[in-house]
C-alpha cells in the first residue's frame, strides 16, 4: 500500500493525476446513468444502449489511463505505440459489451458476474496500454502487484454493478464510487508493479506536450461521454413524457377527461392514508335521470356532448378537498373531505345544481337530474370498495324513491340486499325441492256464468318463510335470470295437471317477456303438450305488451308459430304500459284482458267506466273477446256485463286455489241481481 502511495506522490504529476480522477468520476456517473437506460430498454433498442454504454465506459477507462500515463515521470526517452494504444481502447470496449449484457439481467448473480467481466476488460486495457508505452530501459514487473491490480479491478467493478441490481436509496452514488475506485486502483497498483531501469538518460515527452495531450484527451473524452449521457437524458425524458401521457390516458376518462374508476379508487385509498387535515370524508355516487331519453331522441353524439358539458360544470364547481370522476356511462362518483356537515351539504347542493340546470346546445336542449347516494367514511366503512358499494346502494334507494334528494346509506339497505340474495339462492333451489305449486283461478263467461277456463298461478311454499307471494319472487326471478326455468316448470306442470281434469276447460299460463325471447320456447311448449297429452286448443298463453315491444319482429314470429299449433294467445294487463293499438293490429289475439286497476275504480270513477266501455267496444270491433280482471264486487260485475265484456275473473267468483271452482257456485254468484244507487252505479 505504501509503495502505491509513493508511486502516486513521487513518480506522477499530481495535477494530471487529479484530472485523470475527475475524468474517471464523470465517466463513471455517465456509465451508471446509461446502465439504467439499458435496463429500461428491450429488444434491439437494448442492444443499442449496451453498445453505447460500452463505448462510453471504454472511453472513460482509456482516457483515465492515458492521462494518468501522461502524469508518469521518467528520465528515459518514451515512445507511444499508436496501434497498441488504439487496441487498448477497443479491448475494453469489446469486453464491456458482454459484461453489460449480463449485468443488466434480473438475477441475483448477474450484476456481479457482468461487473467482473467489465473489470477484466479494464485490466486488459491497462496492460495493453502499458505495452504501448515504450521506455528506453529495462522494465521489470512485480507479479504480486499485477495480480492484486486485476483482483481489485474485478472486485470493485463487480461490487459496483451488483449494487445497481439492489434496491437501495444510495445505490447510484455507491456504484459511481466503486466503479471509479476500480479504475483508479487498477491503474496505480499496476504502475506500482512496474520498475524501470534506465539505460539512456533523456527526457520522454516535454511537460508542455504532456499537459496539452492530457487536456486534449480529457476534452475529447468528456465530449464522447457527455454525448452518451445526454442521449440517455433525452431518451429518459422522452420515456418519462410518454409514461406520463399514457398514465393520464389510463387514469382518465377518454370522453370527459375526468378521473376514471381506477384513478378514483387510488384517490380514495390515498385519502385514507393521509393523517390530519380534514376530519371527515364522504363518497358520493350519482347517475343521471332522463339521460337515456337524450340518447334515444337525439343520438349518442348528443349524449356525449351532454356528458362533456356536465363534466365541465362539475370540474368548475370543485373546491379544495373535492374530486369528481366518471365511472362509466352516465354514472359519476365524487369524494369530498370536509370539516363540518354543512360543507358536505353545500357540496351536494352544488352537484344537484350542476345537473338540474338545463343544457342548451345548438340543435337541442336537455333537462336532466341526478340520483345521488352518499356513504360516510369511518361511519360506513374504512375501505374504498366498501364505501363505493354502499354509496351505490344509497343511490339506487334514491332512484327508487324518485325524490331528487340525496340518500344517505344506512345499514337496513345491507339487510335488504342480504335478504334479497338469500331469497334468490332459495329460489334457485326451490325447483329441486319441489317447493312450487300451482293454484288455479276460475274465469267465467258473461252473461251465462259458465266456466270458460282457469288461469294457472304459481305459488312458492318456502320452508321457513311460508307462502311467498308471486309479487315478491317473480321480479327477483326475472332480474336474476331464473324466470325461464321457473316458467318452463309452470308450463309443463299446468299441462300435466289440466290433462287430468275431469272437465275439458282450457288452462291459461302467463308467459314472461324473458321466456318469450327464448329461441327454444316453441319447442318447449310443443314438448309440454306432447308429454302431457293436453290438446293445444286447451292451452292459452298470456303475455303483456312489454314482451313484444323489446324485439317486436322476433316476438311476433314466436307468437305466430305458437298460434299455428292451435294455442290461444291472450293480451294481458291491457290498459297499462304501452297500450298500443298497433300491437292489436299486428297480431290476431284471442282475448284481451283488461287490467284490474281499471275495474277497481269503475264504481266511483266515470273515467274508468269510459275506459272500460272503450276497450270493450274496441274488442267488439276487432272481434276479440274482452275479459275483465279483478272483479270483486257484485256492482263491478254488473257494470262490466253492461259495458260489453265477454268474461270476468276475480275474487267474486273464486280465489286462486289448488282445487277447481265448482260450476254451480260460479253460476249462482253470477246470477246475483244488481240494484241501482243514487249515482247510477249498479250495486248488489
Amino acid at each position: 500500500m505504501m509503495r502505491v502511495a509513493l508511486c502516486i506522490t513521487q513518480e506522477h504529476d499530481l495535477r494530471l493525476v487529479g484530472l485523470a480522477l475527475l475524468i474517471c468520476l464523470i465517466g463513471s456517473a455517465a456509465t451508471v446513468q446509461l446502465f439504467h437506460r439499458v435496463r429500461a430498454a428491450a429488444g434491439y433498442s437494448r442492444f443499442g444502449w449496451v453498445v453505447l454504454t460500452a463505448v462510453s465506459a471504454g472511453t472513460m477507462v482509456w482516457a483515465t489511463h492515458f492521462v494518468a500515463m501522461m502524469a508518469f515521470r521518467t528520465t528515459a526517452p518514451v515512445v507511444l505505440d499508436p496501434i497498441l494504444t488504439l487496441s487498448s481502447l477497443l479491448a475494453v470496449t469489446f469486453l464491456a459489451v458482454p459484461g453489460l449484457a449480463i449485468a443488466v439481467q434480473r438475477r441475483s448473480w448477474s450484476g456481479a458476474a457482468g461487473g467482473c467481466i467489465i473489470g477484466a476488460g479494464i485490466a486488459v486495457m491497462h496492460y495493453v496500454g502499458m505495452a504501448a508505452y515504450r521506455v528506453d530501459g529495462i522494465v521489470t514487473w512485480d507479479w504480486w502487484y499485477v495480480a492484486a491490480s486485476v483482483v481489485l479491478s474485478c472486485g470493485f467493478t463487480a461490487a459496483a454493478f451488483d449494487s445497481l441490481n439492489r434496491r437501495s436509496r444510495l445505490r447510484n452514488a455507491k456504484a459511481i464510487g466503486l466503479l471509479a475506485l476500480a479504475v483508479a486502483a487498477l491503474h496505480f497498483t499496476g504502475m506500482a508493479a512496474m520498475q524501470v531501469t534506465v539505460l539512456q538518460l533523456g527526457q520522454g515527452l516535454s511537460d508542455l506536450t504532456m499537459v496539452a495531450l492530457a487536456i486534449t484527451t480529457a476534452v475529447a473524452t468528456c465530449i464522447i461521454v457527455g454525448c452518451a449521457a445526454i442521449s440517455a437524458l433525452i431518451d429518459g425524458h422522452t420515456q418519462t413524457e410518454s409514461y406520463t401521457r399514457l398514465r393520464r390516458m389510463a387514469m382518465h376518462d377518454g370522453l370527459t377527461d375526468l378521473p376514471n374508476r381506477i384513478s378514483f379508487i387510488e384517490e380514495l385509498e390515498q385519502r385514507f392514508l393521509i393523517k390530519g387535515g380534514y376530519s371527515c370524508m364522504a363518497v358520493v355516487m350519482m347517475d343521471l335521470s332522463r339521460f337515456k331519453v337524450v340518447n334515444d331522441t337525439y343520438g349518442h353524439q348528443a349524449g356525449d356532448q351532454l356528458l362533456v358539458a356536465l363534466a365541465a360544470r362539475l370540474t368548475a364547481l370543485l373546491q379544495p378537498g373535492e374530486c369528481v370522476a366518471r365511472l362509466g356511462g352516465d354514472e359519476f362518483s365524487a369524494v369530498v373531505s370536509y370539516q363540518d356537515a354543512s360543507d358536505l351539504h353545500d357540496f351536494l347542493s352544488r352537484l344537484r345544481a350542476a345537473c338540474d340546470a338545463p343544457f342548451v346546445f345548438d340543435r337541442f336542449t336537455a333537462a336532466i337530474s341526478a340520483n345521488i347516494g352518499v356513504a360516510l367514511a369511518v361511519h360506513d366503512g374504512f375501505d374504498a370498495d366498501v364505501l363505493l358499494a354502499k354509496a351505490d346502494l344509497a343511490m339506487y334507494r334514491a332512484k327508487s324513491a324518485h325524490s331528487g334528494e340525496p340518500c344517505f346509506y344506512d345499514s337496513q339497505m345491507d339487510d335488504a340486499i342480504r335478504e334479497r340474495r338469500e331469497l334468490i339462492a332459495d329460489l334457485r333451489a326451490a325447483l329441486d325441492t319441489e317447493s312450487f305449486e300451482l293454484h288455479y283461478q276460475v274465469q267465467a263467461a258473461l252473461p251465462s256464468g259458465e266456466i270458460s277456463g282457469y288461469e294457472a298461478l304459481v305459488r312458492w311454499r318456502h320452508p321457513t318463510r311460508g307462502m311467498v307471494p308471486p309479487s315478491e319472487f317473480i321480479p327477483l326471478a326475472e332480474k336474476s335470470g331464473d324466470i325461464v326455468p321457473i316458467s318452463i316448470w309452470i308450463l309443463r306442470q299446468a299441462c300435466f295437471e289440466a290433462a287430468l281434469w275431469p272437465n275439458r276447460h282450457p288452462v291459461a299460463v302467463n308467459l314472461s317477456p324473458i321466456h318469450l325471447a327464448d329461441p327454444r320456447l316453441v319447442d318447449t311448449v310443443r314438448s309440454a303438450l306432447e308429454d302431457s297429452g293436453l290438446p293445444p286448443e286447451r292451452l292459452s298463453l298470456e303475455l303483456t305488451e312489454s314482451a313484444i315491444i323489446h324485439d317486436r319482429r322476433f316476438a311476433l314470429g314466436q307468437l305466430k308459430a305458437l298460434k299455428a299449433m292451435g294455442i290461444a294467445i291472450a293480451l294481458d294487463d291491457f290498459g297499462v304500459g304501452y297500450s298500443s293499438l298497433d300491437v292489436l293490429r299486428s297480431f290476431p289475439f284471442d282475448r284481451i284482458k283488461l287490467d284490474s286497476s281499471f275495474v277497481a275504480e269503475i264504481e266511483r270513477d266515470d273515467q274508468a267506466v269510459a275506459i272500460l266501455r272503450s276497450v270493450a267496444g274496441l274488442g267488439l270491433t276487432l272481434n276479440i273477446p274482452v275479459l275483465a280482471e279483478g272483479v270483486e264486487q257484485p256492482a263491478q260485475l254488473s257494470i262490466v256485463a253492461r259495458e260489453g265484456c265477454s268474461a270476468i275473473q276475480g275474487y267474486l267468483i273464486g280465489k286462486p286455489s289448488r282445487t277447481l271452482a265448482e260450476p254451480d257456485r260460479v253460476r249462482r254468484t253470477m246470477s246475483l241481481k244488481p240494484c241501482v244507487v243514487d249515482d247510477g252505479a249498479a250495486v248488489a
